[in-house]
This record gives C-alpha cells, structure tokens and sequence, in this order.
C-alpha cells in the first residue's frame, strides 16, 4: 500500500467506517503516515468533544423552499431553450411549406389528381409520382418534429 492510498483512507479509519487493519502494515512501517493517523485522531476526538451547534427552527423548511425554487428555474431555462428550438422548427416548416407549395406547383398537384382519378393506368400514375414525393417529405418533416416535440415533452414532464 503506498502513501497516498492511506491518505486516502485516513478519514474513514479515524471515523471508524473503515477497518485500520488494511493500512496496519504500511503505517508501522511509515512515519509519515503513522503521524498523519496520529493528527486525524487527535482532530476527531476534539470535534468528538465538542458541542455541535444547532441548526435553526426553519432551516429544512427555507431549504427544501430554495431546492424547488433552483429546480423550477432549471426546468424554466430548459423549456424556453424548448420552446425556442420548437418555434424555429415550426418556422421552418412553415417557409419550407411556403416553398414547396407555390401557386403553380399547387395546381399542378391538382391537374394530375383529377388526371390520376379521370384516367387510371401506370402513366398518370409515374407522372403524379414526382410532385408527391415532394409532399411526402415536407409531411414526414412535419411528423418527425411532431414526434420530438412528443418525445421532449414526455420526458421533461416530471
């Protein structure tokens, strides 16, 4: 065992947590050590001897008020950064949408619908193919943001 494994012991074997027997070996042969014990002893059983003071009549009542106070000031700044990244994401959503759904592309989304619905085949079908993939992406951005704002809610509500 070296010196520093004793220091680091020292406390709890003065305290009587730990057993002296493991360092026994090192602090008979080490004189630095032995006097350390000897110091953390003679510290122990002066603080043994003294009268410790009392805490006041409200101290657990003003600290459990100061621990929900810093817990609700914790979980303040996590849902503003929340609701700040959902409201960036929903403006995004929004201007991608903007984008995406311009008067013409709208129309013509529309013109090949009926065109799909008026006349079935493979055809109609591959040339609508195009456009809605277009729409199927901007709807599963939108139900993976849904999804992260359902996930960050379940989580963060205690």
């Amino acid at each position: 065992m070296t010196c520093s494994e004793v220091d680091a012991r020292i406390e709890a074997i003065v305290a009587g947590d730990e057993d002296a027997a493991t360092v026994r070996a090192h602090v008979e042969g080490c004189v630095r050590c032995a006097a350390a014990l000897a110091v953390a002893t003679r510290v122990e059983q002066v603080l043994k001897q003294r009268p410790s003071p009392a805490a006041p009549a409200n101290f657990a009542g003003e600290l459990m008020a100061r621990v929900r106070q810093e817990h609700w000031r914790s979980e303040e700044r996590v849902d503003r950064v929340f609701n700040l990244l959902l409201v960036a994401a929903v403006a995004l959503v929004v201007v991608g949408a903007a984008a995406l759904m311009n008067l013409s592309s709208l129309s013509t989304v529309a013109a090949r619908g009926l065109e799909f619905l008026s006349r079935p085949g493979a055809r109609s079908a591959t040339e609508a193919v195009p456009t809605l993939t277009t729409y199927l992406l901007g709807s599963g951005f939108v139900g993976t943001a849904l999804l992260i704002w359902w996930w960050a809610e379940r989580r963060f509500s205690v």
